[in-house]
């Protein structure tokens, strides 16, 4: 036993004189540099773990200012207008302040008026060529009926004298028919033009009936009980006039 433990001991320290002794130079030992060897491995991990690449410095993120909306200052006196009722204008300086913020800024609304006299005015213009077209054709019934006696007389033909052309009288009566009828189409178109006019909102136009009276402002106590309401007749007058500036602030 004591022969087997020195032989041990002995063997030990062989083995640890070995080691602790330098390797000579050109022998390399597999066991000895293997974890040597693969230390400077370790240590550039290690390095690349605390020591990153170089990167470019990140930009700022402070967002840079920006300037601020100024704010609109308050229109006091476009409000008050636009919000006016049409409904309730009785004078001409309100009816045309009015439509100077409204119409003339609304191209929309000068279209629809413009087309509005036009047609008007291609009515009015096609009822005057036809009554004009009428009194051509009376004038020359009486020339076709002197030619046609002509004719006869120079063949030796009868003329038949009871088959005379229109007298003066008749023509009249012709053209005051027609006038009559063109009257009452151009009172249908005129209310037509009110109707659509109103529709639009124009002053005068679309007016409330209680504030229109037919009576004359004649003398102070009707001044006092109508203070605010318009005779009939002013009305009409207002509501031409009205046209008239529509009719420049429309034209193309």
């Amino acid at each position: 036993m004591a022969d087997y433990n020195s032989s041990d001991l002995n063997s030990i320290l062989n083995t640890l004189s070995a080691l602790s002794k330098p390797a000579p130079p050109g022998v390399q030992n597999t066991s000895i540099q293997q974890p040597y060897g693969s230390l400077p491995h370790i240590q550039n991990v290690e390095d690349d773990a605390y020591e990153p690449p170089d990167i470019p410095a990140p930009v700022s993120s402070t967002p840079k200012p920006q300037p601020q909306p100024q704010p609109h200052p308050p229109k006091p006196a476009l409000t008050t207008e636009t919000t006016t009722d049409p409904s309730t204008i009785t004078t001409w300086s309100s009816a045309l302040r009015h439509v100077m913020r409204t119409v003339s800024q609304n191209e929309f609304l000068q279209r629809r008026i413009r087309r509005l006299m036009q047609s008007q005015h291609d009515h009015e213009k096609q009822w005057w060529q036809g009554r004009e077209a009428l009194c051509k054709k009376q004038k020359a019934r009486g020339e076709k009926k002197k030619e046609l006696d002509e004719v006869l007389r120079s063949v030796g033909a009868p003329v038949d004298f009871s088959k005379g052309v229109s007298t003066a009288e008749e023509d009249q009566t012709e053209l005051n028919t027609y006038d009559a009828k063109i009257y009452a189409a151009s009172n249908q178109m005129a209310q037509a033009l009110t109707l659509e006019l109103r529709g639009l909102g124009i002053p005068f136009f679309s007016i409330k009936r209680d504030l229109v009276t037919g009576d004359h402002k004649n003398n102070d106590d009707h001044d006092k009980q109508h203070k605010d309401k318009l005779p009939r007749e002013e009305l009409s007058a207002l509501q031409l006039r009205m046209l008239e500036l529509l009719q420049d602030l429309c034209k193309e």
